[in-house]
């Protein structure tokens, strides 16, 4: 099926533009481009004269000023398409080389300055702008990280109009360009930029009406946008479900964290100690949740709890010790609080990283009560759905008191939750 365009105004040829493509087919662009101007200047209506000016700055790499002309040939006589489209995507081929060539000796201002011009010449394909997105992220720059994964997903709205893509093409189109919102609209949320996020949200929502995720990242957004009213509804709604998965929870126990629904993301968490009992950072969102709710009897049975499966966090402690001080309960206070001076160490910063092949986890060892340069051994246990996975032992020298030192676990394979405990001095 053919496409019908605008009429606009044909292009007629010229004295300029006849011997400027002559000149052109013989290799003499500086001269071609010259008399395109020429007939620029004395035909501005006509658009041969633009099409041969960007002919001439491709083949001159002047590509920024080939995209000028040819959008404005293009704004004249909307079938020039038809001849642009292909010298388009070539220019986008030898961009997006250029870019690869600059990456592979790290130079990363030159591989930015290809992709993003491969991306205007041409972006119904995604390459050069997906990678971008991914080398904006890993350097912070989230803004420009956006605008790339933009680009992304217009260019997958459209098709060529030189050529039909073939039934599986597209369906991996529409694939790639789902997954490339979902990331676009977890940068916005993530740099607070609610107003773009909510109606890619919403039209995610029509697609998957009963996605928890995507349900979860709306509210946030609407919370974000000052409409709490519709926010609350979604997450009343999530929470009242049945049979939501440990991860489910997880991310609806944040998400009413940070709509200041404590009380609600402490139902949440609780949900979540009980399918995952010995999991450190369930209990330790249960926890931070009664905290910010006041609910100091709770709180009071949890942060004990939560002393068990992180027997070094200095938060954990302190978090218990001020439950039973808002009791009135001062002995078990200072208990808590005597517990957490005189640990060895304190363990912090701890960020779990399961993946299908590894589990890792990192954190920090705060010098603490313990002798600089003293043994200290900890035994971290890893869960999965069946239970115990692996134990890894770790031993650390104490570093003084204060002084921050970088650790890591990790073992081959997938687990869901863990915990840690100090374990005992060697045998003399």
């Amino acid at each position: 099926m053919g496409i019908l365009y605008e009429p606009g105004t044909r292009p007629a040829a010229t004295r300029f533009s006849q011997t400027g493509a002559l000149y052109l087919t013989q290799g003499l662009i500086a001269r071609a481009l010259e008399l395109a101007n020429l007939g620029i200047e004395a035909e501005p209506g006509n658009p041969i004269h633009y099409m041969l000016a960007g002919l001439a700055h491709m083949r001159l790499q002047e590509y920024s000023q080939a995209d000028a002309m040819f959008t404005e040939a293009e704004q004249i006589y909307p079938a020039y398409e038809l001849d642009i489209e292909p010298e388009r995507e070539a220019a986008w081929v030898e961009l997006f080389n250029l870019g690869i060539a600059a990456y592979a000796v790290e130079d990363v201002e030159r591989t930015i300055e290809a992709w993003e011009m491969a991306g205007v010449m041409w972006d119904l394909r995604p390459d050069a702008s997906l990678n971008l997105a991914t080398l904006f992220n890993g350097e912070g720059r989230w803004d420009d990280a956006i605008e790339a994964y933009r680009r992304v997903v217009a260019g997958l709205e459209r098709q060529p109009v030189t050529r039909q893509l073939a039934e599986e093409e597209l369906l991996e189109r529409e694939d790639l360009k789902i997954r490339s919102e979902r990331s676009l609209t977890q940068l916005l949320l993530f740099r607070e930029r609610f107003a773009e996020a909510e109606p890619l949200l919403r039209r995610h929502l029509e697609v998957e009406p009963t996605s928890i995720e995507v349900r979860g990242d709306l509210a946030a957004a609407l919370h974000g946008l000052g409409n709490d009213a519709e926010a609350s509804a979604i997450y009343t709604g999530l929470l009242s479900e049945t049979g939501l998965a440990a991860r489910e929870l997880f991310n609806v126990g944040v998400a009413l964290y940070r709509a200041t629904d404590f009380t609600a993301a402490a139902e949440a968490f609780e949900r979540l100690t009980q399918l995952q009992p010995n999991s450190r950072d369930a209990w330790f969102n249960y926890a931070n949740s009664l905290l910010a709710a006041e609910s100091w009897e709770s709180l009071a049975a949890v942060g004990e709890r939560l002393a068990e499966v992180d027997p070094l966090g200095e938060d954990s402690g302190l978090i218990a010790a001020r439950a039973h001080l808002e009791l009135g309960d001062e002995q078990s206070a200072a208990q808590g609080l005597n517990r957490t001076e005189s640990a060895p160490v304190h363990v912090e910063g701890l960020r779990f990283l399961p993946s299908e092949t590894e589990t890792s986890l990192q954190g920090r060892v705060v010098g603490n009560a313990a002798e600089p340069g003293a043994e200290v051994r900890l035994r971290f246990t890893f869960y999965g759905a069946d239970g115990t996975v692996a134990t890894e032992p770790l031993t650390v020298s104490a570093p003084a008191p204060g002084v921050r030192e970088r650790f890591e676990v990790s073992f081959a394979g997938r687990a869901t939750a863990y915990r840690y405990e100090l374990a005992p001095p060697p045998l003399p």
